[in-house]
Order: C-alpha cells, then sequence, then structure tokens
C-alpha cells in the first residue's frame, strides 16, 4: 500500500505533466491527502464508488461544505482515480449539497466611485490603478497582475490594448485601456523598468517565471524585457515548483487587503470584492450581450446574460398603477 506521501506526489507529477495551474496543483494534493486519511478509517472491502460516496457525503453532512467545495472535492477524486490510479471510478451516489443559484452581485457606481477614493497604494503596490483595471476592463483578480511588457500595446486603438493570455479555459483575449489608466499606467510600466535594470545590473541570474517549456525554448527570454511583469513584486522568491530564484509579480493578497481595509471603511464589509468589480463591469457596460461576452472572455452568452436584468428594469408595478 502507498504511502499519503506517494500518492500526493504521483497527484503532483501529473498535474505538472498535464501543465495545470500551480492552483489546482495545491488544490487536488490537498484533496488527495484528506481522501488518503479518510479512506484509513473506512473498513476493509469498500469498493472505490464506495469510499468517494463515502467520503463526500461526509463533507456534505459532518462538515457542511459548500456545494462548490464538495464538487472541487469530486473533481479532484475523479482526476485521482482517472489519471493517475488509471481506474476510472462508475456511478458515484453520494449525498450531494445542493448548489443554490445565487442572483450575481455587483456594487452601484456609487459604491466604486467611493470605493477608488478610499484605495491606497503602497510603496510597492499600485493598488489604485489596480482597482481601475479590474473594473474599467471586467478582468478577473489574477490577469492584471500576471500582466507583462509586450502585453501592454500602446498603438493599438485610440488608448491601445490589453492583452490577456491564458486566461479561465486557456482563452487569450483582448481589451481597449481605460483612458483614466493610461497616464498611471506608463507610470507604472517606468516603475517596473527600473525593477528590471536593477535585478540585471544586480542580480544577472535572476529572471521571471515563463509559461510552460519557454524557458529551455528561449533560454535569454525570461531576463528580457518584454518578459517583465508589469507589476513586479518587491523582492525575489523562489520558484514553487523548481525552487529557483525568480522575480515573480505581485501576489492577489496585498491588493485583496487594500480593497479590503477601504470596503471596511465604506461599511460594506463582506459586500465588496475585487472579483465583484468585474461583475460591476459587466452590470454596468453599455456594450450589447455578444460584445461584453467576447470583452469578459466568457465562453456561452448565457453567463454574460446573468449580469443584465431587461426584464425587471421593464417591468411594470400594479401598486404603482393603483397610484395613478
Amino acid at each position: 500500500m502507498k504511502t499519503r506521501s506517494e500518492v500526493v506526489a504521483m497527484v503532483r507529477a501529473k498535474i505538472r505533466l498535464l501543465h495545470f495551474a500551480y492552483s489546482t496543483e495545491v488544490s487536488y494534493c490537498g484533496w488527495a491527502a484528506r481522501y488518503y486519511e479518510f479512506c484509513r478509517t473506512l473498513p476493509t472491502g469498500f469498493t472505490h464508488e464506495e469510499k468517494a460516496e463515502a467520503f463526500l457525503t461526509h463533507l456534505a453532512i459532518e462538515q457542511q461544505v459548500a456545494a462548490k467545495t464538495q464538487n472541487q472535492a469530486f473533481a479532484a477524486l475523479l482526476f485521482l482515480y482517472q489519471n493517475v490510479l488509471n481506474q476510472p471510478l462508475a456511478k458515484v451516489d453520494a449525498l450531494r449539497a445542493k448548489q443554490p443559484v445565487h442572483e450575481r452581485t455587483a456594487p452601484s457606481r456609487d459604491q466604486v466611485k467611493a470605493l477608488r477614493a478610499l484605495v491606497r497604494d503602497t510603496p510597492t503596490a499600485p493598488n489604485r490603478l489596480l482597482v481601475d483595471l479590474l473594473y474599467g476592463c471586467g478582468l478577473r483578480v489574477s490577469e492584471p497582475l500576471e500582466l507583462r511588457i509586450k502585453e501592454v500595446l500602446w498603438e493599438e486603438g485610440p488608448t491601445g490594448q490589453l492583452v490577456i493570455r491564458g486566461a479561465k479555459g486557456g482563452k487569450d483575449r483582448r481589451l481597449p485601456i481605460p483612458a483614466i489608466c493610461l497616464q498611471p499606467l506608463h507610470i507604472q510600466i517606468e516603475r517596473a523598468r527600473q525593477i528590471w535594470e536593477s535585478d540585471r545590473a544586480g542580480f544577472p541570474d535572476v529572471g521571471v517565471t515563463l509559461p510552460h517549456q519557454l524557458a529551455c525554448k528561449y533560454p535569454r527570454a525570461r531576463f528580457s524585457w518584454p518578459w517583465f511583469w508589469v507589476f513586479p513584486a518587491a523582492g525575489h522568491c523562489d520558484h514553487p515548483r523548481t525552487g529557483e530564484r525568480v522575480r515573480y509579480h505581485l501576489l492577489a493578497d496585498s491588493l485583496q487587503r487594500a480593497v479590503h481595509a477601504a470596503v471596511c471603511q465604506l461599511g460594506l464589509d463582506g459586500c465588496i470584492t475585487p472579483h465583484v468589480l468585474r461583475h460591476g463591469y459587466a452590470t454596468h457596460s453599455r456594450e450589447s450581450i455578444d460584445a461584453l461576452r467576447v470583452l469578459m472572455g466568457h465562453s456561452s452568452i448565457e453567463t454574460t446574460a446573468g449580469y443584465k436584468h431587461p426584464v425587471v428594469e421593464a417591468a411594470t408595478n400594479p401598486l404603482d398603477d393603483l397610484a395613478g
């Protein structure tokens, strides 16, 4: 019987072979470890399907996890059995947490305006610019942070364009840069240039991370200016997969803390997060549904339509009719 460490190592190796995101690696390895420990408490003789059913039911009843959390655990188990153990699961009849249908929430325009006024920059993080990009371009939190210099196209369109690479679902897309962001973005890129020049002068062996095997194909690319981050981190760190010393981009934590501090000042704690600003862009946009779908990188127009409420906006009210 394999140990827990061996099982987790097998999951990690397969995820890296398939070029899954690091966040997926952390999540699936965590679930594999939890599942391993849970299976040790079960009687002998259980089939794989019975073990999976017992674990998912345990999450729903004993742990009372959200439906999304249980679905994530289920996806990790499917990956473990099919891709790692080569023993795909048959039908799994577990008690599943019911997936609620939530109305997408979005801040009002006044709330966004107030939030922008309260968000504070730090010496290493231009939080106001990042908030403006999230709301002004409808970006996911990781998307502006992962921008590289070559993905800011100043000459395209009236205000320039951003190229979002490898977004959710592996889809690239382009977006116009909001006019209000032009000067702050120029300033930020100049700051990034100073950091890049400092690295080249003082740390010639420290470069940025590159996707997949590009670092092997183009060994000098990770030291070049076009591949550098628009929002570089203040210091160097060890790559979580290779252990080499690298310059990474700003992490989402710093932006989330800045937004949280501003939201608390507004008395809206728990109502607005960085991701909710993307909802605000979709709700407040004047673009057509189809154009908005392309700009937001949605595969289905039904997903985009969830941000608009034409029926509600056009609805009449019988109580108001009585008053007339």
